[in-house]
């Protein structure tokens, strides 16, 4: 989720965009409020203040929230610019943070990094296993400025919850596997995956980078397949 720009003049507008990954719905609040697509961009405005947007995502395995604040220049006061590069690494990879200010002389990181920093400079996350979100915050005589980025990790694991129940409602008790279901586009699916074990509740893609698009079925002890689950889309680095 990114803001441009993420510093407008007191009553101007600035650009939202965001995509999430893996997600059903999205509810915006701060700044803005209401549901929005999983992926899109919206202009905002006009801003008379310092404005935080906040995009909280929920899907199948789980829920995120992402936040970008909008700043007001008041003309000679604090403004920054925070980067993350890459945005999105592997588990374990690493990413370098960049930024720069004008009119500050002190910066103070919070969130997943903390201390003192530079009023421009970069700096290394290190190995990472799960999301991290930086925020810096940087003042000087004239007014403070904040950025927020996240560097999202993403793991190759597709996460499921077994179906306890058959269409009609009745107790499913001859549960006996899975088949996974992927293409590169939606609902164009090759051959499956058989996992034959009816507790399973993951699975470790292997499959070349890319993004693709997964659907689960059960199946039980007569070979009887289910329909498509719903639709995930996940990004293989």
């Amino acid at each position: 989720m990114t803001a441009s720009p993420a510093i407008v003049e007191s009553g101007g507008f600035s650009t939202l965009s965001w995509n999430a990954t893996n997600a059903e719905s999205c509810e915006a609040s701060g700044g803005w409020t209401g549901s929005r697509a999983t992926s899109g961009s919206e202009q905002v405005g006009p801003i008379e203040s310092d404005t935080d947007f906040r995009l909280s995502c929920t899907g199948a395995s789980g829920g995120v929230q992402r936040q970008v604040t909008v700043s007001v220049d008041a003309g000679n006061g604090a403004s920054l610019t925070l980067r993350a590069d890459p945005e999105q690494i592997p588990v374990n990879g690493s990413s370098t943070l960049t930024w720069s200010s004008e009119n500050a002389t002190s910066c103070t990181a919070s969130g997943d990094w903390s201390g003192a920093r530079d009023t421009s400079g970069s700096f290394s996350t290190g190995p990472l296993t799960e999301s991290a979100t930086y925020t810096l915050s940087c003042s000087g005589p004239s007014g403070n400025a904040l950025a927020t980025v996240t560097v999202e990790v993403l793991d190759k694991v597709l996460r499921w919850q077994a179906p306890t129940q058959n269409v009609d409602g009745s107790p499913l008790t001859d549960l006996a596997g899975f088949n996974v279901y992927w293409g590169t586009e939606s609902r164009a699916y090759g051959a499956p995956h058989t996992i034959n074990d009816p507790t399973a509740t993951q699975w470790e893609v292997d499959l070349p980078p890319g993004r693709y698009h997964f659907a689960l079925t059960a199946f039980d002890r007569e070979g009887s397949e289910s329909a498509y689950s719903n639709e995930v889309i996940k990004t293989i680095l």
